[in-house]
């Protein structure tokens, strides 16, 4: 790969987040920044503009990244693409389907690259799971619960998060994280219905919960409030398989824990595929008692199988050996694996410019599906 030359159109904290994450890659150089205003954590050798078209029309750029507020990342990635430059969009991808499709179809005419910062899919721990979930390795994923209770009161009234003018709300503004987890982890499933609710703190809506029922029976909940301080934050994402249940902590996710009824080759296949996978207790299922009726409720239950033998889950047959309890981490800091899972996602941009035919892990396509659910969620909660 050669050097390639970027812009950062939207040098707020994001923005700068982004420069840091990127400092790493030797490919890249950044040459000009656009802001509100001109940050003094703006390098010397990086030009500054006020006005992100003079700087798109100026400089000689092969890579222009939106960090702006939602509202504006059509017209700045189709302006920018009319002009040959590859984009890198922050989600989410737009505040409508219109722009969103906007964005799609100015990408195929002018045939420059462009991607949307769904960045939770180069997580290592997602990717596991994804892995197990797609071979199966836990029988089908039927059921994901996302709580997610986030800073908000941090944020004065006036920024642009609270007006859905520039955000879209909650559900556009950050739920299509969650909404693209669920896509990830279970492949391209359809979406059969969405549902929505929100809750206000005076008049600012900082509350807002979807249900989505996804082809295939799998249902996903979804609640946000951005209501806590900062150092009060917390992220649980719950993962409901036939035969385990796992959970996240973290909205990026850091660590988990599972319970899981397996087989020796498939407990072999969570150490492969879960980084830091370790097991606290492994007991043999004969051993296990039934506890879904008392003593006393009428005649006697079935006993658990012997090792080896079949069980019915979710009306399909599994042969299991024993129950197994552990948990799995990732090193570093959240800051370390955020930024090192926006390097990865850069690295990938890189070489689907060098190489079209290379497929990258995240697409306008998966920008605009999430945006879809995220959408129809907030329209329903908006009808009360």
């Amino acid at each position: 790969m050669g050097a390639y030359k970027i812009a950062i159109i939207g040098y707020g904290g994001f923005g700068q987040f982004l420069h840091h994450a990127w400092r790493e890659i030797g490919q890249l150089e950044l040459v000009a920044v656009s802001g509100r205003r001109r940050s003094p954590r703006i390098p010397v050798e990086v030009s500054y503009y006020s006005d992100w078209r003079e700087l798109l029309r100026r400089e000689r750029l092969d890579i222009a990244v939106v960090a702006t507020p939602p509202a504006t990342h059509a017209e700045i990635a189709c302006y920018a693409m009319e002009r040959g430059i590859h984009v890198l969009i922050e989600k989410p991808l737009a505040t409508s389907l219109e722009d969103a499709e906007r964005i799609l179809a100015t990408a195929e005419r002018t045939g420059v690259r462009a991607t949307v910062d769904l960045m939770m899919r180069y997580n290592s721990i997602l990717s596991g799971l994804r892995e197990v979930t797609r071979e199966g390795l836990l029988g089908k994923l039927f059921r994901v619960d996302v709580e997610n209770y986030a800073a908000g009161d941090s944020l004065p009234p006036e920024h642009w998060f609270w007006n859905w003018d520039l955000s879209g709300g909650i559900l556009v503004e950050h739920g299509v994280h969650f909404f693209d987890l669920v896509h990830f982890l279970s492949g391209k499933i359809g979406v059969k219905k969405v549902s929505g609710s929100l809750g206000q703190t005076g008049e600012r809506v900082d509350r807002m919960a979807a249900q989505v029922l996804h082809e295939g029976g799998l249902i996903s909940t979804h609640f946000h409030a951005f209501t806590r301080p900062g150092f009060f934050e917390e992220t649980r994402v719950v993962l409901v398989y036939d035969l385990a249940t796992v959970e996240l902590s973290g909205w990026i996710p850091m660590e988990g824990r599972i319970q899981a009824l397996v087989t020796a080759e498939v407990l072999e296949g969570l150490r492969a595929r879960l980084p830091g996978f370790h097991v606290e207790e492994e007991v043999p299922v004969g051993t296990l008692g039934d506890v879904s009726r008392p003593e006393g409720w009428g005649d006697e239950w079935p006993l658990p199988p012997a090792p080896g033998q079949r069980v019915l889950s979710g009306g399909r047959e599994y042969e299991v050996d024993v129950l197994v309890r552990g948990r799995f981490s990732l090193p570093g800091t959240k800051a370390e694996v955020y930024a090192g899972c926006l390097r990865a996602l850069m690295e990938d941009f890189l070489r689907h410019i060098e190489d079209p035919s290379h497929r990258m892990r995240v697409t306008l396509e998966d920008g605009l599906a999430s945006l879809r659910v995220a959408l129809g969620a907030t329209a329903d909660a908006l009808r009360g």
